[in-house]
């Protein structure tokens, strides 16, 4: 009764502002709220660990909380001052021809800023011109990104630290705030944990693997084709590195799985350059545009810093420090900055305190490609962002990274690792009789 009579006062409140913004929200984020809700429980109980439903429910109502931060800060901090303010009026002017039956849209100038204006006006055809149910929208879709991020740790590592895991992918404050939003991370997120559960279905040899892999590769293309370009290499370079029995149908596998990946990598940054407008597909050329990108990316704002590209091994630390770990406490100058300083401190504490299961990592990487994979990835982001100098473009585009660094974070303890190296030396002595 007491949330019936609190709904039905603030929805007279919402329908008296003249503001479909705010009443239009007061309609569309209550269903919002119930479809994802009546998924959670779903999705719960196929979980055997007690834990997991509470923690999934806590997590979404925190990223739900992350929406609405982003929404403040976005429209009353800047007064609308955000790339969510650009799809966002784009979507407004198109929706009502779109609702007619008129599809009438550009794809010129940069790709993923124009299908990201297709992608909000194909929301308001259905919701309505509010952005503050457009950022809830959003914000629920990459939630459910991180869900398959989970999942594809669960395959990939059975025996791994599971509830740790879950805790970093689901309350991580990076992962609530940026992703949360009208904005391109928002849809990003999602796919690429369809790519990474499919990359982890894949190693296991479960059923669906391809199907995801597809959706992921479609997804993230979409937007921003280099990052799937990444993703597809460096699960080009898991599998090339996969162990395999000695069978003829293991080498036979393998060796498919590497052409597959190999042409499907090929055909990605075929398109990733047409993205990006380069001709030369030489390392010099891609390197250059990064250097480009990265000068425009440092360009104005009392953010900026001067970044530590990769030019040579030495670079390598303070590249790896940039990317995962700052700014630093004494580097923040804004409330946004200061928390993002914080969470680069937790994430060094949990470094330092999953030493002794880092100190084996050469033996789950033997074993386990998705590692492989995370591991490679997350090199080779570092690497394309190291020279990025602001601190706010470079706390966003990390997100589409942080998933796969914590997996470092959450490996199997040392007892559990070594309980394994024998039961694989079983495998490969039956295999080989």
């Amino acid at each position: 009764m007491v949330v019936g009579v609190g709904t039905a006062a603030l929805f007279r409140a919402a329908v008296g502002s003249n503001s479909y913004n705010f009443w239009g929200a007061v309609m569309v984020i209550p269903v919002v709220l119930a479809l994802n809700i009546a998924l959670i429980r779903h999705v719960a109980k196929r979980h055997e660990e007690p834990w997991f439903a509470s923690l999934l429910a806590f997590g979404f109502a925190l990223k739900m909380a992350g929406a609405l931060a982003r929404y403040y800060v976005a429209y009353i901090v800047y007064a609308g001052a955000a790339d969510a303010e650009r799809y966002n009026l784009v979507a407004a002017s198109q929706y009502k021809s779109w609702r007619e039956g008129v599809f009438s849209f550009e794809i010129a100038g940069k790709q993923g800023t124009q299908w990201m204006e297709v992608l909000t006006t194909a929301l308001y055809t259905v919701v309505g011109p509010s952005p503050l149910s457009g950022f809830v929208v959003f914000a629920a879709f990459a939630f459910w990104g991180q869900y398959l991020l989970y999942r594809a740790y669960c395959v990939a590592l059975p025996r791994g630290n599971h509830k740790r895991y879950a805790l970093l992918i689901f309350l991580i404050p990076s992962l609530l705030y940026w992703p949360s939003s009208i904005g391109k991370e928002s849809w990003l997120m999602f796919f690429v944990g369809a790519t990474a559960l499919g990359a982890a279905k894949f190693f296991a040899r479960q059923k669906g693997a391809f199907a995801l892999l597809l959706v992921g590769a479609a997804g993230t293309a979409l937007l921003r084709p280099h990052l799937s370009v990444l993703l597809f290499a460096s699960l080009f370079v898991a599998q090339l590195f996969r162990p395999t029995a000695d069978r003829s149908t293991g080498i036979v596998s393998k060796a498919f799985g590497v052409v597959l990946l190999g042409i499907s990598a090929v055909v990605l940054t075929s398109q990733s350059a047409s993205f990006l407008g380069i001709d030369d597909l030489s390392l010099q050329a891609v390197s250059d545009t990064v250097d480009s990108a990265s000068e425009q990316a440092s360009e104005g704002g009392t953010s900026t810093f001067d970044p530590t590209p990769i030019s040579s091994p030495v670079d390598i630390p303070g590249a790896v420090a940039t990317v995962l770990l700052r700014p630093f406490p004494w580097e923040a100058n804004n409330a946004q900055m200061l928390v993002q300083s914080l969470e680069g401190l937790l994430l060094l504490a949990l470094a330092v305190h999953a030493w002794p299961q880092l100190r084996r990592l050469s033996s789950v990487l033997r074993r386990t490609p998705y590692v492989t994979f995370a591991l490679t990835y997350t090199a080779a982001f570092i690497w394309a962002f190291s020279g990025f100098g602001n601190f706010g473009i470079l706390a966003r585009q990390r997100v589409l990274m942080i998933p796969f660094f914590l997996i470092l974070l959450a490996l199997p303890s040392v007892e559990r690792i070594t309980e394994q190296i024998p039961s694989r030396r079983r495998e490969l002595s039956r295999a080989r009789r």
